[in-house]
């Protein structure tokens, strides 16, 4: 198939007007910077030649080499030399898989691309067709990731560009699946304006499930609080720090037990009055039986000492899960 598109193409000098800026059909790139590319060709000028064809409307669609065209569009080029595969008896698969090829050979699709050729291929071709042949190409582990990577293709440009750069994870775009629009589309625009970290953004969204079914309300009417909007607009804090407030917030909302419980447990361990450098720590959620003692010393001697100063503390026998009922 290769010899085929490569032999029935056409040389044929092209104005640059004649191509708009936005992804044609066969386009597979997203959220790419062109200044390397445009280096590129300032050193040694445009190696491969894009292949392009005329659409219905007898404007031209390029079938590879948009990145290409990008940057010689950034360099005020007027005119390039193009492959014109108007006549060469392609179809429209075979032009997008061209472009498949193209790219496949020299890089890696990010998950946006990869979303991006999913949902050009589902004109063509089915999706059994998909899993028996190209979930592998694209580096795709299952078939449940396939409906993720095309869900993707429904946000907005902000948000692809975080899932682009990594930010956001398809674990993150998975869990949003079954999420309304509105929905979806409000907890990624906090998951990028607050950055958060994968693990953050998995927190986040458990927790804003778990609330929405205890209290009978939707996440939107959640986020939209006074006191989440009052956040955001804190200028106290920086990012991290709202993030960090925010999720405690959460937590706090959705394990008020444990969160009266975590007080009092810290209650009675202030209390205690331990060396500086000292500290308890409890597991997550108190699910474990045992506790941890940490030390900060610099050298044997104060270690010595601070232990011989716990060994004479009073009210260790008081250290033990609160809600005990001998507690």
């Amino acid at each position: 198939m290769g010899i085929k598109m490569i032999s029935n193409g056409i040389p044929i000098l092209v104005n640059l007007e004649e191509f708009d800026e936005a992804p044609g059909p066969n386009c597979m790139s997203f959220g790419f910077g062109i200044k390397t590319l445009i280096n590129s060709i300032e050193a040694v000028g445009l190696i491969n030649t894009p292949f392009v064809t005329r659409n219905r409307e007898g404007r031209l669609d390029i079938v590879a080499g948009y990145r290409r065209i990008m940057a010689l569009k950034a360099m005020k080029y007027d005119r390039i030399n193009c492959i014109d595969l108007s006549d060469s008896g392609l179809s429209a698969l075979e032009k997008l898989l061209f472009n498949l090829y193209d790219n496949i050979s020299i890089r890696r699709f990010n998950e946006v691309e990869k979303g991006m050729i999913l949902k050009r291929m589902m004109l063509y071709i089915s999706k059994e067709n998909i899993e028996m042949h190209y979930m592998q190409l694209l580096g795709i582990k299952n078939r449940r990731e396939i409906d993720i990577l095309m869900k993707i293709d429904e946000f907005n440009e902000t948000i692809k560009k975080s899932i682009a750069d990594g930010a956001i994870s398809t674990n993150t775009i998975g869990l949003l699946y079954d999420f309304d629009n509105r929905s979806s589309s409000f907890i990624l625009k906090c998951i990028s304006d607050l950055r958060l970290n994968f693990n953050q953004q998995l927190k986040y969204i458990d927790y804003l499930i778990d609330i929405s079914i205890k209290e009978g309300k939707s996440i939107t009417d959640i986020m939209d609080e006074d006191w989440f909007l009052e956040l955001l607009k804190d200028e106290d804090l920086n990012t991290p720090q709202k993030a960090r407030k925010m999720l405690n917030l959460l937590r706090v909302r959705r394990f008020p037990f444990l969160t009266n419980n975590e007080k009092e447990f810290d209650k009675r361990i202030k209390g205690l009055r331990f060396p500086v450098g000292v500290s308890i720590k409890h597991s997550p959620f108190f699910e474990g039986q045992d506790f941890r003692l940490e030390i900060v010393f610099k050298d044997g001697k104060e270690l010595k000492e601070k232990i011989d100063t716990l060994a004479q503390a009073e009210g260790l026998n008081g250290i033990r899960d609160p809600w005990r009922e001998d507690s």
